[in-house]
Parts: C-alpha cells; structure tokens; sequence
C-alpha cells in the first residue's frame, strides 16, 4: 500500500475515533468541508495509470500480427478518454469546497440549513457519511475528507444523531482492502483465462 492510500485510511479511523469515543472538543467556529489532498492524488493516479494501460494497448493493438486490431484501439481511445476524464475531475476537486459550516449553518451547493434543519448523520457504504434534512440526503462526503472529524464534532455539539457504527482502525481498514484488492485480482485473472480459453475455442 503506497503513502498516500496510508494516509486516506489514517484519516478515516481517526474520523471513526471521534465517532465512537464521544469527543466533545468544539469545532471552529467557521470551517469548511473539502476533498482532501489524498482523494486529489489517488484520481490522479488513476488517471495516470489508465494512460499507460491506454498507450500499451494502443503499441500493442498497431503489430500488424495482433489480433482484434480494431478493437484493441477501440478501448485504447476509450481509456484514454476515461485517464483525461479523471485527470480533469482531479483538477475540479482540488478547487471545490463541498460545504461551509459557520456558526450554526452549513452551507451546501448554495444552500444554507440551519443545524435544527439537520435531522441526522448517517453511515454509509465505502466510507462514507450522508447529512440528512426531513428523510431527504442533502450531502454525502467520505470520512477521509478535510473538515469531517469537525463536522462530526458540530453535529454533537447541537445534538445532531450520529448514526454511523464503523469502528474500524487503519489496520483493519488496509487488512479490509487488501483482501478486496485481492479477491478483485482473481476475479481479473480468472476473466483473462477465460476470455483466452474462449478465443481459442472460436478460433
């Protein structure tokens, strides 16, 4: 696991310590909620990453003696046109604030709820947290972003439900994502061979 995705999973348990020890330290005053540099990075990445798959399958799709020519430059051109989609995203995240908290209001997307507009915080899959106002999700942001261990902290200040019961560590989160990591690699290899298997059986 590289720094960077270290650094995403420490944010997230510590958001989940302030959860589940009842921190009662304040927040500020005024703060507001962004993207963090990690999630910034881990786009690019991803970004990067693509491009190179994109530009080896492209090398590789223009051998005269490949097969599925056309089609192997077919999915270079979608690659890269899905590496250029994240790379912009990232540059998108790194200016954008989610939402601003200033005193006793949030605003989101331009539109400021007072906290007894607030009717509770709730868990959500892959890490993340959903503000609800009248049974309705007027935001979702993950744990590791900046601001969300002080938006847990406002929300307790004025009594806000906090129903999230994640308790997981950092070591439990990479041990967590490790085996996804995992299980996803075979479920890749085994679609490989299996894609070679029925190739050969066509041919």
């Amino acid at each position: 696991m590289n720094n960077n995705n270290k650094l995403i999973l420490d944010k997230i348990a510590a958001v989940n310590s302030i959860i589940n020890s009842y921190d009662t330290t304040e927040p500020p005053h005024s703060f507001q909620i962004r993207y963090g540099d990690e999630t910034v990075k881990q786009t690019r990445q991803v970004g990067m990453a693509v491009i190179t798959c994109a530009l080896l399958l492209f090398v590789r799709s223009r051998n005269p003696s490949a097969s599925m020519r056309t089609a192997g430059i077919v999915f270079a051109a979608a690659a890269m046109i899905f590496a250029v989609i994240c790379l912009v995203y990232a540059a998108k995240l790194q200016k954008t604030d989610v939402a601003e908290i200033n005193g006793d209001s949030i605003t989101i997307k331009g539109r400021t709820y007072n906290y007894s507009d607030i009717s509770e915080i709730k868990g959500a899959s892959l890490n993340n947290l959903k503000l609800m106002s009248g049974g309705r999700k007027v935001l979702a942001l993950n744990k590791s972003w900046d601001g969300c261990g002080d938006l847990v902290r406002w929300a307790r200040l004025h009594n806000i439900p906090i129903n999230d019961h994640s308790e997981d560590s950092s070591e439990a989160l990479q041990k967590r994502n490790q085996t996804l990591a995992a299980v996803i690699t075979a479920g890749c290899v085994f679609l490989a061979v299996l894609i070679v298997i029925i190739k050969r059986m066509v041919m």
